[in-house]
């Protein structure tokens, strides 16, 4: 499993005297859901970056870049300082980033699976440089995709799982990718031809489950002509509203949220045009909803007969198993499958799979 950088305390300003200031923070490296720390060493590196340019990431000022810190096996937490330092005049608006040291550039490579980091880095929003200027609690991922775009997702900093990036999401982003792009031998053959015979001006997507909507975001970004309806419970809209802000969508693509709650009846606005792909990424973990989301899937695939359904899961429990029972019952077909791996600690792999459904009548 990935390891994500983690603010227990965002970033804060202090000003030791008149023209010198220090910032300080206090991490954690934990898992997707916050349940285990990173039980191995780990050299980071500590950026403090001009906050007014910090879209273009090879063109940032940074301010302090040769901070090392060192996060050490059996700790949960981590205290970071930059130190004292002059405050440019120019610069007001600083954002403070980590990751690991070993890696070239803090922006995580999702290009190839066997790029991804065992850490995932984080960057603050941006704080004032004035006496106890404080970062929102929230924290920023940066993401590189294949074609070369950068995929910018913020996540909150509290124990709420739904609004955090989960790591089926980066396995399924990996997936996508290569089905997209690949003109060889594919893993999803299926999908991959789904996704060649888009003639119609928009390939309609639904995520359910969309937490800060990752992987419908990063599909707008890599397909032409693609329109993506992120859905979940109402407690995601101001994280996704955020996303949604800063997404860099490819040309005639689009993302929008809609409230869905899987007991509800759907929203006749889910369904008005024909569907051609349903993505859950991670929503298998709690065996009382099942039943509940293979529901809505059902509904979703009458509704458009020819969806095909991408689910991509962690398995966390056996009780998981449910899930596939459900479908079978509800006539949804295991079409195609997959494995992707995403680094573990002590050189390890987890294991994610990859699953595509369809009718099959």
């Amino acid at each position: 499993m990935v390891y994500y950088i983690r603010f227990l305390k965002t970033p804060r300003t202090q000003i030791a005297k008149p023209g010198l200031v220090s910032v300080s923070a206090l991490i954690s490296i934990t898992t997707d859901l916050g349940d285990a720390f990173l039980a191995e060493d780990v050299a980071l590196q500590v950026q403090l970056i001009d906050a007014g340019d910090t879209t273009q990431t090879n063109t940032s000022t940074v301010l302090q870049e040769n901070n090392t810190y060192k996060w050490e096996a059996g700790k949960r937490e981590l205290a970071i300082s930059t130190g004292l330092f002059k405050a440019p005049r120019k610069i007001s608006r600083v954002v403070l980033a980590v990751g690991p040291k070993t890696a070239s550039t803090l922006d995580t490579d999702l290009s190839d699976a066997e790029k991804i980091p065992l850490v995932i880095s984080g960057w603050s929003a941006p704080f004032s440089l004035s006496q106890n200027g404080t970062a929102e609690k929230v924290i920023e991922r940066r993401f590189v995709l294949q074609n070369d775009t950068q995929l910018r997702i913020w996540e909150e900093t509290g124990n709420n799982i739904a609004r955090h990036i989960w790591d089926a999401a980066l396995a399924a982003i990996v997936c996508l990718q290569s089905t997209i792009n690949s003109s060889g031998r594919c893993s999803m053959p299926r999908l991959q031809s789904r996704f060649q015979a888009i003639s119609k001006n928009h390939f309609q997507v639904i995520e359910l489950g969309s937490g800060c909507g990752v992987v419908g975001i990063a599909l707008t970004q890599m397909l032409f002509g693609c329109s993506v309806t992120l859905t979940d419970l109402a407690e995601v809209n101001d994280i996704v509203a955020r996303n949604l802000q800063i997404a860099q969508s490819a040309t005639n693509s689009e993302t929008r949220f809609k409230v869905l709650d899987w007991e509800e009846e759907l929203d006749a606005e889910i369904t008005a045009e024909p569907i051609d792909l349903v993505l859950v990424s991670d929503c298998t973990y709690n065996a009382d909803s099942l039943p509940a989301l293979v529901q809505v899937l059902d509904r979703l695939v009458q509704s458009s007969p020819d969806a095909l359904v991408l689910v991509s899961l962690k398995r966390r429990h056996e009780s998981e198993a449910v899930f596939f029972d459900l479908m079978r019952q509800s006539a949804l077909a295991m079409l195609e499958e997959s494995v992707h791996s995403l680094p573990a600690a002590y050189s390890e792999k987890d294991r994610i799979e990859m699953y595509l459904f369809g009718r099959t009548a």
